[in-house]
């Protein structure tokens, strides 16, 4: 059973109009109130199922967002709407910063999920809860049921399902740059990343550079290690850390091409405005290359 988070309020969150399929009965709307639209799963699970409400004006944003998350998370009797919590994911609890931010907090087990129901379960909350005058944003925080510290945050906006069609198909092409075959330049290539996979999509592009692709080789020798990938939202640096291998550079590869590998396939993300690389328990050299500094992209090293 779920524990609300503040007191039920006597705010009444009333459907306009009959529901034949849900069996409530059509209620008088008071003008003093205006409409609210909850956005539920329909019962296949393939599109929103809208149910519009009426809510008093004059409670409280925290009282308003207690009963709407309630309303949410309690589809009743009506048959062709789900709550909008999809398999392998288990809800926990929200909170509100008193400003402009939800923070709801889920339990998942990746493997149990589906990517099209996650993205239609972010659509149904966002896109019900920015509604309220005081919520601009909501931020999604899974924590993995197989690794209580792996934690996954994505924050949220009604914007973001401005186009909905696109958000709905989560993947999207990106290109990456992998060295030639010399090792001598660089060899445009194109990825597929998934906006909705629990890795960002700065870990998937460096993954990608693991693959492999007709005509390139792997930049990374086979005992480097990647141990994190970070972007700092405020000035758009994504940093990379490395095992001390990374410093032995990579057999075939000019060690100028192994840095624009990682830094230009990182660049081609628009969350990332620099790149900085550290590598664990060396002087953050490559040879003649000092790594200290912060990259930006040099597209000069691409094959023509």
């Amino acid at each position: 059973m779920l524990t609300a988070m503040v007191m039920v309020t006597v705010v009444v969150l009333v459907a306009c109009g009959s529901d034949s399929k849900s069996g409530r009965k059509k209620k008088t709307v008071d003008d003093s109130t205006e409409n609210l639209t909850l956005y539920y799963a329909n019962s296949t699970w393939t599109d929103l199922s809208p149910e519009v409400v009426t809510r008093d004006q004059l409670v409280t944003t925290e009282n308003l967002i207690d009963t709407v998350m309630n309303a949410l998370m309690d589809s009743g009797e009506m048959t062709d709407k789900q709550v909008p919590v999809p398999q392998g994911v288990t809800y926990q609890r929200y909170t509100y910063d008193g400003q402009a931010t939800i923070n709801l907090m889920f339990n998942v087990d990746w493997e149990a999920t589906d990517t099209y129901e996650m993205v239609l379960s972010k659509a149904a909350f966002v896109r019900t809860l920015t509604q309220i005058e005081s919520v601009k944003k909501v931020v999604y925080e899974y924590t993995d049921i197989a690794n209580e510290n792996s934690i996954v945050r994505e924050e949220l906006t009604n914007d973001s399902f401005s186009d909905m069609d696109n958000f709905m198909n989560p993947h999207e092409e990106y290109n990456i740059y992998m060295p030639d075959s010399t090792g001598q330049k660089l060899v445009q290539k194109t990825i597929d990343l998934d906006r909705s996979a629990p890795e960002s999509l700065e870990e998937q592009m460096v993954a990608g550079l693991r693959m492999s692709y007709d005509g390139t080789v792997a930049p990374f020798n086979e005992k480097t290690v990647v141990k994190s990938v970070t972007v700092d939202d405020a000035d758009g640096v994504c940093t990379i850390t490395f095992n001390e291998s990374f410093a032995d550079g990579t057999a075939g590869v000019d060690d100028e091409i192994l840095v624009y590998s990682v830094v230009d396939s990182l660049m081609e993300l628009e969350d990332v405005k620099r790149v900085q690389i550290n590598v664990d328990n060396t002087n953050n050299r490559l040879n003649n290359i000092d790594l200290s500094r912060k990259f930006t992209a040099d597209y000069s090293k691409l094959e023509r």
